[in-house]
């Protein structure tokens, strides 16, 4: 199975998925397949890479949630759309869907339903045994749908601007995943271990002393100090060229600031080996 990295953050605006689109284009340009799932009913992962979310002829996240039930899933092969992104051929989507919320109320009240996307990507090894990482994009929030990807991933990322609600908000989704997988671990024959493993700090203005702050913070709070990444994410307009262009900064922007940083990133997560 490929590794199965999960983005989280519990505020909204902190860069996610803008983060998690930039990472996997990097990765796919230097030739590593990669399977995006998007899992956050906006659809903001999707729509950065040209999915016309409001087009219901595709099969999306909402069947694999939806048709919970093994033998009714959609296979991986019927879900996934190839190289949405002309120029990066190793990179794949499962997008989502608008109608998503739909389905919550269905599967909330289930036995098992944290580990419905778990037994898709087990179900389907062999289809998705050709890819090296499966990044899943959520939103802020510990939705059904969340835990999900959660569960599923082998390592989570959480993401978060210097702002004390964005740091705030990942030292709470800390507590929050902690609690909530030592509840799942009760009814589990494999117990899930801790799996948050890396802390991004993007939209890093060095000209800000609120920022500089805020970092200074990170790198010495008890939740943050062991998973803070080096490698940060600077703001700049460029980043928002992305999600208008529908393709992530290593296209757009080459040999830049912005894309020198997720080449750096990537470097990092390999070195650690998250990547």
């Amino acid at each position: 199975m490929p590794k199965v990295i999960t983005f989280a953050t519990l505020k909204g605006g902190a860069g996610k998925t803008m983060n998690l689109f930039n990472l996997a284009g990097v990765m796919a340009g230097r030739g590593k397949n990669v399977l995006l799932i998007d899992v956050d009913p906006q659809c903001n992962l999707s729509a950065n890479c040209g999915i016309d979310v409001a087009d219901m002829r595709f099969t999306t996240v909402k069947d694999i949630f939806a048709k919970y039930r093994a033998t009714e899933q959609p296979k991986a092969n019927n879900v996934i759309i190839k190289h949405p992104i002309a120029d990066l051929p190793t990179l794949d989507i499962i997008p989502s869907s608008i109608l998503l919320f739909n389905v919550e109320e269905d599967i909330t009240i289930l036995e098992g339903r944290t580990k419905i996307l778990k037994g898709f990507l087990s179900r389907n090894d062999h289809a998705l045994s050709t890819y090296d990482y499966i990044f899943i994009d959520t939103n802020p929030s510990m939705s059904v749908f969340n835990i999900n990807a959660f569960y599923a991933a082998d390592d989570i990322i959480i993401s978060t601007d210097v702002s004390s609600n964005s740091i705030s908000g990942a030292e709470l989704f800390c507590g929050l995943w902690d609690a909530k997988r030592e509840q799942i671990n009760e009814t589990s024959e494999v117990r899930k271990e801790d799996n948050i493993e890396a802390l991004l700090i993007g939209n890093y203005s060095a000209r800000s002393n609120l920022s500089k702050e805020l970092l200074d913070y990170v790198h010495t709070a008890d939740f943050a100090k062991d998973i803070v990444l080096d490698t940060i994410i600077p703001a700049t307009v460029q980043l928002k060229d992305t999600e208008v262009s529908h393709k992530p900064i290593n296209l757009l922007h080459k040999g830049e600031k912005a894309h020198l940083a997720y080449e750096a990133l990537a470097d990092e997560l390999t070195r650690k080996g998250i990547l």
